[in-house]
């Protein structure tokens, strides 16, 4: 039997018990139920609250009805209350309605629906969206240099109704939260682009008479939240739009804090490295002296040929101390110096090449097979050799560490818009994803005898080149270094 077939008893019968107390319970529905001939049987008191409209009125009455009988329109009678001979489908439509100086615009659904015991019905619900419709149209009568200056900021600006409805989102949105504004406007709700609870806190601040009055929030810092997932702080400015007395939005203006933060946290480390140097400098001068003499003698007395070998051994263990404390010296001098880089023109695959040169017979003793690819040309371009070579050095030794049983290590050069990338990869044991994050964290290791300053120098030379050093790794898998040297000097 098809739905156009039910027993009119079936169809007739008004809903009941839970479903009905849930019709009167939605305030922003304005919901009728109708029978087979489209008839009334039910209206829930939003619907009749905002219409002006009487329960006995209109109970048992067509549909068709509302617009010349009730309403003093036929608008609403067009398209919403299908023909009798009509199948029953679920669609969607907007519907205007003219009261006097004003014009409503709803969105309307009609719905079939059935329950126990074979009873069904007809769901025609309607959602004022009037506010929408009006902000829609405000925005669409923008000129074109309204339009080009709101495209053409740098910071974000996203203008939501109050339903959360994404009306504009400007080039600045999209760059800071990775989106394009086909992706959002009327797809994704204004809420997705804050962490959980963060869209509420907003919106009640709005309204707070204290944080640049009702209505207005200037320079609230919170974070958003990227495509990618990540958490982007931000400051945050508000205002409500109104129309007619009502708010109808809200326009939202934020700037991307990250380069900020960055900066921030730089001059910090700078303040504290050169607090640092100072006493560096102190320590290094009142120790290397005594260290050099006692690694000279200690030196001198093991090549001595009548010495007992138990002395030797201990002579040999006092040289090998000094030396790393030496080592550890000239590290910390060089980390908290920040000497900037004195660059000249040169060919950075020839020096690539003269570093493998002389770690070679450290590849030979460890299995090593050393691997230099250029994709396309590398032009020569201006950059510290000395302070290139001390990174390049720093990184190989750390692949051939976590290489014992042999393997290759490649370097991969290529250059990536005004970028040379160099990619370096060894395929050893790997780094657990906890010690990942702390790699760049100075003093810390996890090497026996290491200073936990290698690859902090390391960053600290190529961040002076204006360039960037990541890493990437995963237990047996292998490690791959990448650094991004810019090819022209800012």
């Amino acid at each position: 039997m098809t739905s156009s077939q039910k027993p009119r008893n079936l169809l007739r019968k008004p809903p009941e018990g839970l479903f009905a107390r849930l019709l009167d319970s939605l305030t922003d529905m304005y919901a009728l139920v109708l029978d087979e001939d489209h008839r009334i049987t039910y209206a829930n008191v939003a619907f009749l609250k905002h219409f002006g409209l009487k329960w006995e009125k209109i109970i048992g009455r067509p549909c068709q009805d509302l617009g010349t009988s009730f309403l003093g329109t036929d608008n609403l009678k067009v398209g919403f209350c299908p023909e009798e001979s009509s199948p029953w489908y679920p669609a969607r439509t907007l519907l205007t309605r003219e009261a006097g100086d004003k014009v409503y615009v709803y969105e309307c659904t009609l719905n079939h629906l059935e329950g126990r015991r074979g009873a069904a019905w007809n769901l025609w619900s309607l959602r004022d969206v009037t506010d929408r419709f009006r902000l829609e149209s405000r925005v669409r009568q923008m000129d074109e240099l309204e339009r080009n200056l709101v495209q053409a900021s740098m910071d974000g600006i996203i203008v939501n109704d109050m339903l959360g409805n994404v009306l504009i989102f400007n080039d600045g949105a999209g760059k800071i939260l990775g989106y394009a504004p086909e992706e959002v406007i009327g797809k994704i709700k204004v809420y997705k682009f804050y962490p959980d609870k963060t869209a509420h806190e907003v919106k009640r601040l709005i309204y707070d008479p204290d944080l640049g009055g009702v209505g207005i929030l200037e320079n609230y810092e919170t974070q958003a939240r990227h495509k990618d997932g990540t958490l982007v702080p931000i400051w945050l400015s508000a205002r409500l739009l109104h129309e007619d007395a009502r708010e109808v939005g809200i326009v939202g203006y934020f700037r991307d804090l990250r380069e900020r933060r960055r900066l921030e946290r730089e001059v910090l480390r700078s303040e504290r490295l050169a607090t640092l140097g100072k006493m560096v400098a102190h320590i290094s001068h009142e120790i290397k002296n005594p260290l050099i003499t006692i690694g000279g003698f200690a030196g001198q007395l093991v090549r001595l040929p009548a010495l007992p070998e138990k002395a030797r051994r201990k002579l040999t263990l006092i040289h090998q101390e000094v030396q790393r404390l030496e080592k550890f010296l000239t590290d910390m001098s060089t980390f908290t110096r920040g000497a900037l880089p004195q660059k000249t023109e040169g060919d950075l695959l020839a020096l690539i090449r003269e570093v493998a040169e002389l770690m070679d017979s450290s590849f030979k003793e460890r299995a090593v097979i050393f691997h230099l690819q250029a994709q396309g040309r590398i032009p020569p371009f201006a950059f510290d050799s000395g302070q290139i070579r001390q990174v390049l050095i720093n990184i190989f030794k750390n692949a051939l560490e976590a290489m014992p049983e042999g393997g290759d290590l490649t370097v991969n050069a290529e250059v990536q818009d005004d970028d040379l990338v160099l990619k370096i990869t060894d395929n050893g044991h790997g780094i657990a994803s906890e010690q990942l994050q702390s790699l760049f964290t100075p003093f810390l290791t996890t090497k026996e005898g290491g200073t936990g300053l290698g690859l902090t120098i390391c960053r600290g030379l190529i961040t002076q080149h204006q360039g960037e050093i990541t890493i990437d790794s995963a237990v047996d898998r292998g490690t791959t270094c990448t650094i991004r040297l810019p090819l022209t000097s800012a």
